[in-house]
């Protein structure tokens, strides 16, 4: 059961209730993490313009993805992981991909290309260690301008924030 109380639209503060309903009108549930988040209407603001930001990045969506799963389960984060596979698949990511993530290096690898590899390898560093390897800083460089580098950066904190919140809260799907 989830720490505290998920806001209702009929209840959300004035100027989040029309991001609640323009989501209800297009026949979606509003999540779980921005019903809590709605208790504080301004953390919500800035969340809802944070990550709305990533819809318009130059980043691949695909590898967006694949980092915020990959975080997600560095962090056990079952939450997170529902709403970002679903993400992935919408983003062009076949079902090996979305769910075969824990294991992209090795044998069984052949599912991701190198560029892929290196961006869930990045998100996992990122995610235990908060700093990745110069091996891999280096290719990250080689691959990626860095608009890119800097989007990669936030996707991924951006993930290890709402794994935090999603799991420190203890929220339900959906």
């Amino acid at each position: 059961m989830a720490l505290v109380s998920f806001v209702p639209t009929s209840e959300a503060a004035e100027k989040i209730r029309p991001h609640f309903e323009k989501v209800e009108s297009r026949g979606h549930e509003v999540p779980n993490f921005l019903r809590v988040l709605a208790h504080s209407p301004e953390l919500l603001e800035g969340f809802i313009a944070l990550n709305g930001a990533l819809g318009r990045i130059k980043l691949d969506p695909k590898l967006r993805e694949l980092a915020y799963i990959r975080a997600s389960e560095v962090n056990s984060c079952g939450y997170c992981l529902q709403h970002h596979k679903k993400a992935g698949r919408k983003a062009g990511l076949d079902e090996r991909q979305v769910n075969e993530t824990d294991s992209y290096s090795g044998s069984e690898s052949e599912i991701y290309d190198d560029l892929q590899r290196d961006v869930l390898q990045y998100a996992e560093e990122v995610t235990r260690n908060v700093v990745v390897t110069d091996e891999l800083a280096d290719r990250l460089k080689q691959k990626f301008t860095a608009r890119e580098l800097v989007e990669l950066a936030v996707a991924v904190a951006l993930a290890n924030f709402t794994n935090r919140i999603s799991e420190t809260l203890r929220l339900e799907l959906p």
